[in-house]
């Protein structure tokens, strides 16, 4: 296994260390559904590019973070196929307009200074994973911009993630996993498989939604142990029906629990970099955004009036 990353050859600062990843196909969508009708005067649309470089330009803004993975994903592993051979086959196909756009950001990255990962026998849940549990075995803190619900099996103390839309982001941690479903991080992968997951075209158990599920963790603590006590499901109809589908719930827990990926390039392959300003501007004069050509402009500027001062 390897995972390709894009990098710029810069120095890194001495600041203490967070790493942001960005689930590039999750965020994309989400910006080009955020901001509609928004073309350069050629045509081509822009409205993903222009909302997913915000969004990330707002969280590092705020975040102040050292690093930056932009997780792509890769092929649909063969072993999640194997188990459900229609495992996502419910999505629709990536709108022409936004198709358009994604060869454009990730041509931007590295011009951007943000680096990116992708392991192509890996989605971008199992790789985020990796690279997030690594970052906190560190000691370092990590967030992760995904809408992306597997992600919440490894929220905890360092591990957070930032969900919703662009501008109304809901930090989720552990107690707000609590509030929301009243179950562990340790317990999701488990609550998943027996609701299911229509994003990803996983059915649950019949009979099953979320607020049966969590009363079921609550009480048995993990899908094993419940399964191995169903005669203590009082409900006659809910216990045939998670006998009757036991099969499918411990196959649904395959599915969604995340494999994190090894070996991993070093943290300093993910370090944030330092825009290169001339091609970036390029780009950006090209897809007519002024407000974004602007602030960079002015960070070159600045940059460079620092490094002219520093000669002196």
């Amino acid at each position: 296994m390897s995972v390709k990353k894009i990098t710029v050859n810069c120095e890194p600062d001495n600041q203490s260390q967070m790493f942001l990843l960005v689930d590039f196909l999750n965020v994309a969508y989400r910006s080009f559904f955020a901001i509609r009708e928004l073309s350069n005067s050629k045509g081509q649309p822009t409205n993903a590019i222009y909302g997913f470089i915000q969004s990330v330009r707002r969280w590092v803004d705020e975040l102040k973070p050292t690093h930056v993975v932009i997780l792509f994903d890769a092929e649909t592993p063969k072993r999640r196929l194997d188990l459900l051979p229609t495992y996502k086959a419910n999505r629709p196909p990536t709108p022409d307009a936004l198709r358009s756009q994604l060869k454009i950001l990730t041509d931007m990255f590295p011009l951007l200074g943000w680096p990116t990962a992708l392991d192509p026998s890996e989605e971008a849940d199992d790789l985020g994973a990796a690279i997030a549990l690594a970052a906190a075995r560190d000691q370092h803190q990590v967030r992760i911009a995904s809408n992306d619900k597997d992600f919440l099996q490894i929220v905890g103390p360092r591990i957070k993630m930032l969900r919703g839309a662009s501008r109304e982001i809901v930090i989720s941690d552990e107690a707000w996993l609590w509030e929301r479903w009243s179950i562990q991080p340790s317990q999701v992968a488990d609550f998943l498989a027996l609701v299911g997951d229509s994003a990803d075209n996983i059915p649950g158990a019949p009979g099953v939604g979320e607020k049966t599920a969590s009363e079921l963790m609550r009480r048995f603590g993990s899908l094993e142990n419940l399964l191995k006590r169903l005669d203590e499901v009082s409900r006659p109809r809910l216990r045939e029906s998670l006998r009757e589908h036991s099969g499918r719930v411990r196959r649904n827990l395959e599915l969604i629990r995340l494999h994190p990926v090894s070996p991993l390039p070093p943290p300093d392959a993910f370090r944030l970099q330092p825009a290169c300003y001339e091609p970036l501007l390029e780009t950006l004069a090209a897809m007519e955004f002024k407000t974004l050509y602007a602030r960079y402009d002015d960070e070159r500027r600045k940059t460079l009036a620092a490094q002219q001062g520093s000669l002196f």
